[in-house]
């Protein structure tokens, strides 16, 4: 179980936000969070995060399309570490490439205003959710911790004898096993 991990799409206006179930099954859009002047932006999304029990933090950083960190990279960074702090839990940091575009193409299929969906904070929290969609992706695709992974160089055989009460394996050819 990874626990109720919750994505975060920084944003000067509004902060876009996402949760998964315990299990990291299923994601779901939680209420954008918006900016109002003079708010306290980390106090707002960490009792959003609360309630929904979040354990886990995933912030996304908008790098330049060669890598470089941008002017809002270290801001979102910054925003992600104090929000981390304020809940006491981890923070992941993943680049949010074309998140924007992707999750307004799909609004745009979908149909209806996408002015509308932007000033409302639909794409913000789409955003977030396909962040956290793709976390969840890679971290299905990593192998558990203590297994090799098909890109690890394998292990070398073990001159060692089987343990008492295992059997070693017969590496002999199936002609030269004694019963068969």
């Amino acid at each position: 179980m990874i626990g109720r991990v919750a994505a975060v799409d920084y944003g000067r206006r509004r902060v876009g936000l996402a949760v998964c179930d315990p299990l990291g099954i299923t994601v779901r859009g939680l209420p954008t969070f918006v900016r109002a002047d003079g708010a306290d932006a980390v106090a707002g999304v960490a009792a959003v995060l609360r309630e929904a029990q979040a354990t886990r933090l995933v912030v996304g950083l908008p790098l330049h399309a060669d890598g470089r960190p941008s002017e809002m990279s270290a801001e979102a960074r910054a925003f992600g570490d104090a929000l981390g702090r304020a809940l006491g839990v981890p923070v992941a940091y993943l680049d949010e490439g074309l998140s924007s575009w992707a999750a307004e193409d799909d609004l745009r299929a979908k149909g209806g205003s996408l002015e509308r969906a932007r000033k409302g904070g639909l794409v913000d929290q789409r955003v977030a959710m396909g962040l956290l969609r793709a976390w969840l992706d890679d971290l299905e695709r990593r192998p558990p911790p203590g297994l090799a992974s098909a890109d690890d160089e394998p292990l070398p055989p073990s001159d060692e004898p089987a343990p008492p009460g295992e059997d070693a394996p017969d590496d002999r050819p199936p002609d030269d096993r004694p019963g068969d």
